[in-house]
């Protein structure tokens, strides 16, 4: 038979703990926090083939430490299929509601349903008090089926960086 026993300690000189707040914030600065923030303009009542709604979103750390975040994934509700255009812009003059944005950045562009950018396990950083400006747009097939609806759902994700 055989036995062993380890036992280790090790004092530390002092340190400083110190805590912070992650704060994600979506839309207009200033507006009231929600559960299920509704993006103005990305809606779109008459949408021809290869129609479009575009608007941007403004995403901010409205915290105390640093994080990072991605579009985790989007869901689309119905049978109206969208592709997804999305870009980084200086701000939200430059995604306009008609028209190419000016001065965008491409982070994806593809089908809306099930879209994560960037791909996990990448990441874009966002500075305490920091912002970014995404610019949204969906855009219809040249033979949209007619008459139908569809929601789109995009869901955030944020950790600690």
């Amino acid at each position: 038979m055989t036995g062993a026993l380890w036992r280790d300690e090790e004092v530390l000189g002092g340190g400083t703990i110190t805590s912070g707040t992650l704060d994600i914030k979506l839309g207009p600065e200033g507006s009231a926090e929600v559960a299920d923030f509704v993006i103005p303009g990305l809606g779109n009542d008459v949408l021809v083939p290869n129609g479009f709604a575009q608007a941007p979103l403004l995403i901010r750390n409205n915290g105390s430490t640093p994080f990072v975040f991605r579009l985790q994934t989007t869901t689309v509700n119905g049978s109206l299929p969208f592709t997804l255009t999305a870009s980084t812009v200086a701000d939200a003059s430059a995604c306009p509601a008609a028209g190419a944005p000016t001065g965008a950045t491409a982070l994806f562009n593809g089908n809306a349903a099930g879209a994560q950018v960037p791909t996990a396990p990448a990441a874009r950083p966002l500075a305490p008090g920091s912002n970014e400006v995404w610019c949204f747009r969906l855009t219809t097939s040249d033979s949209p089926p007619q008459s139908v609806s569809s929601t789109v759902t995009f869901s955030f994700r944020a950790d600690q960086a």
